[in-house]
């Protein structure tokens, strides 16, 4: 059991023993904003026992102190060490003790005293480093050092002997230069909750509260805490702390968290029409979820054990609320009180689904709308909420809307949409990300989200008699561009402009107006096109191409624009590369069911990892690169190239299949296939892959080959015919 008195003004760092140092090895050290050349002899780490040997950064001497890395030597004990890099601190928890440390600074906060280091922590090489002895004997740790060996000894729930403190080394002048900040840890995504804004520690006053809600939220350490709900809306006011008002006015809800010692940490989170509260450090032991009787703000609150040391507590909120989160001063209890939001700023905005009005941080069902159609108004009121300032935008004029003015209404606030006489009354409310839209009119198109393997759907009411035989599309992939021409003129029906989605799947659609109405789609990644009609609406499905075709196959011609390849006898590689790759796409059109998607169609230069990302973006089935070869006059022949692979030997099997129609039918002489790992269209595509060396162009011979229509249509139904039978004989789904 831990000791209840604890040295607070005894030597705050290890107190090294006299000795003569070994210089056995050297390193640069960078701390205080200079570098260190650092020679002592390196300090050995027992933790009960047994030797530590720290990762990131090995125990340092510092002005005759020991300094180590907090988290690799007090986390393996069952401590708790986290850094804050909005605060820049340190917490250190360890069974029912809390310490706060803040690198270069000598306060150290500790269970609510402030204690004083001779040496800090620091910020050395990037690294958090702790002075030793303070935090060991301040924790319950025994701390024991040993000169002859240089070697320090932590053990559990032992006391820490005094121990001489040796002369200090010579001390260096610092420089007045900036502190080496840590770069903060990555934080894993909390799954539901948006980035958290830290909020401010404030100080509290203790207050006593009505209906007591009783409930056990369970430290690791053995902390309790309860949590009191005021749910008889009696005012709670904040007065003055060292002179300074805390929060002032008027707060109608008020609930309290209460720990018998020091809170860990606590982030806060408000979004969606809720109040997210994770308290550190904690097992919950509360129920589920209570309930707050005739409560203006809170319908309930909910609790759940969030992570292994983490309690989640939900507000849920029935209205605008304005919540403030902080911390009493000695850390034993969370203050959370609720008044009035105010409400600063209204948007007006138009979208892909039409005019909208935006309200922040309400949701839907914190408001009510209303239609008052003899004076063609919409009134939204928004309950428990003011607005900052009574404005009028009497000069709007949108697609609807004519003027939009704003009112209080006792504890409520009103919007007050004046719309267009002739406009036939349609309104619609949507949830975004916590945001309330209030959307007026009717939108030209329907846009869709599906989850399933429908991918997006757009939907557009076509006039009557249009015919779906009139619709073209076009699918410029390799610029994620779909063109939908109508067949007709709509321009009476489709305004001309661009309408932006950004919903990874469609980045934007642009109405164009000419001889014919036509849709243009910019994609985000990839996809295939549907086009149906239902109900005289056009449908257009956007899904996956591994959806909509049973076969895949990218090809890709090798080189392009400014890079030619290897040219010679009159052949220029890319020339050719692009004129094969052409032909075996004409054959496998003309005689198989196999999509083709190609890298390039003209003298364009796609980048090598560029070529792969689309095909590894489209899911393709099959990667086939089309090159020739050059070294000499005399070498000549046919090879493919594949990447080895242990665990799929598919590329393999694809390359002798290719190998040998390709010998068969054009005669060439036999190379082989080769494995090839460093070839970057091989080892990036997520399929399996091949490279086609189809023949020489520094043989005189083969190059004229190369020149020849008739061998270019030998070699494309070759390679065609050998990308069918990989299709026919082998597994790619």
């Amino acid at each position: 059991m831990r000791k209840t008195t604890k040295k607070l003004l005894v030597s705050t760092c290890i107190a090294l023993m006299s000795f003569n140092p070994i210089y056995a090895y050297s390193m640069e050290l960078v701390y205080d904003g200079k570098k260190h050349d650092y020679t002592l002899a390196p300090i050995t780490l027992y933790v009960n026992g047994e030797v530590v040997e720290t990762k990131i950064m090995p125990p340092v001497q510092i002005d005759s102190r020991v300094l180590v890395p907090a988290r690799e030597v007090f986390e393996p004990l069952g401590a708790a060490v986290e850094w804050k890099s909005y605060e820049k601190k340190i917490y250190v928890s360890y069974k029912d003790s809390l310490m706060i440390l803040e690198p270069d600074k000598q306060e150290v906060w500790l269970d609510g005293n402030t204690v004083t280091l001779d040496v800090p922590a620091k910020i050395i090489n990037d690294k958090i480093m702790v002075p030793l002895r303070f935090i060991g004997e301040n924790i319950g740790l025994g701390v024991e050092w040993k000169g002859e060996d240089r070697s320090v000894h932590i053990t559990e729930g032992e006391s820490t002997p005094d121990v001489p403190t040796p002369e200090p080394l010579p001390e260096e002048k610092p420089e007045e230069l900036p502190d080496v900040e840590e770069k903060p840890e990555e934080k894993p995504d909390i799954e539901d909750v948006p980035e958290s804004n830290p909020i401010p520690v404030l100080p509290s006053e203790e207050n006593k509260l009505e209906n007591v809600l009783n409930g056990i939220l369970k430290f690791y350490q053995g902390d309790s805490i309860s949590l009191m709900v005021d749910s008889s809306m009696q005012n709670f006011n904040m007065t003055t702390v060292d002179g300074v008002t805390v929060l002032p006015g008027r707060i109608d809800a008020t609930a309290l968290i209460e720990a018998s010692t020091p809170i860990t940490d606590i982030e806060v989170s408000k979004y969606n029409g809720k109040l997210v509260i994770d308290i550190k450090n904690s097992k919950n032991r509360l129920s589920s979820t209570i309930t707050v009787p005739n409560n203006t703000f809170i319908k309930q609150i909910r609790t759940s054990q969030f992570a292994s040391d983490t309690t989640r507590v939900v507000f849920d909120l029935k209205s605008g609320a304005e919540a403030f989160v902080s911390l009493g001063e000695d850390r034993r209890e969370i203050v959370v009180q609720f008044t009035q939001e105010e409400l600063s700023a209204l948007a007006l905005g138009e979208d892909y689904k039409g005019e909208y009005v935006a309200i922040e941080g309400i949701t839907p069902d914190q408001m009510y709308v209303e239609e008052d159609k003899d004076n063609n108004e919409i009134i939204i009121t928004l309950f428990n909420t003011t607005i900052s300032e009574m404005v009028e935008w009497n000069r709007i004029r949108g697609t609807y809307i004519d003027a939009i003015t704003t009112r209080e209404s006792g504890n409520d606030s009103e919007i007050v949409i004046r719309v267009q006489e002739d406009m036939k009354f349609m309104h619609t409310t949507e949830n975004v990300n916590g945001n309330t839209l209030v959307r007026f009119g009717k939108p030209l198109f329907e846009f869709m989200e599906y989850n399933g393997t429908f991918g997006n759907t757009i939907k557009l009411e076509m006039p009557s008699g249009f015919s779906l035989a009139d619709i073209t599309v076009t699918d410029v992939y390799r610029d994620k561009t779909i063109l939908v021409d109508l067949g007709d003129d709509y321009s009476d029906v489709f305004s001309n402009g661009t309408m932006t989605i950004g919903d990874g799947i469609v980045e934007s659609i642009t109405v164009e107006n000419g001889v014919t109405t036509r849709l243009k789609i910019k994609e985000q990644i990839v996809r295939a096109v549907n086009v149906n009609e239902s109900n005289g609406s056009l449908i257009i499905e956007l899904v996956k191409p591994r959806e909509k075709y049973d076969k895949i196959l990218v090809l890709d011609a090798g080189h392009g624009a400014h890079d030619s390849g290897s040219s010679g006898n009159g052949v220029v590689e890319k020339e050719v590369n692009l004129r094969q790759t052409l032909a075996i796409a004409d054959y496998l059109n003309t005689h198989s069911d196999i999509k083709i998607y190609l890298t390039r169609e003209e003298d364009t230069y796609p980048s090598l990892t560029g070529r792969t990302d689309l095909a590894n973006e489209i899911e393709a089935d099959i990667f086939v690169s089309v090159h020739n070869n050059s070294h000499n006059a005399v070498s000549k022949g046919t090879e493919v190239l594949y990447y080895p692979s242990t665990t799929d030997i598919r590329s393999k099997q694809m390359a002798q299949i290719a190998q040998d129609y390709i010998v068969k039918e054009c005669g060439t002489y036999n190379r082989g296939i080769k494995a090839r790992p460093e070839l970057v269209v091989l080892n990036t595509s997520k399929m399996p892959a091949i490279l086609l060396e189809g023949a020489f162009i520094s043989n005189p011979t083969e190059a004229a080959l190369l020149k020849s229509s008739v061998f270019t249509q030998n070699y494309a139904r070759a390679v065609g015919d050998a990308i069918i039978e990989m299709f026919e004989t082998m597994s790619f789904r």
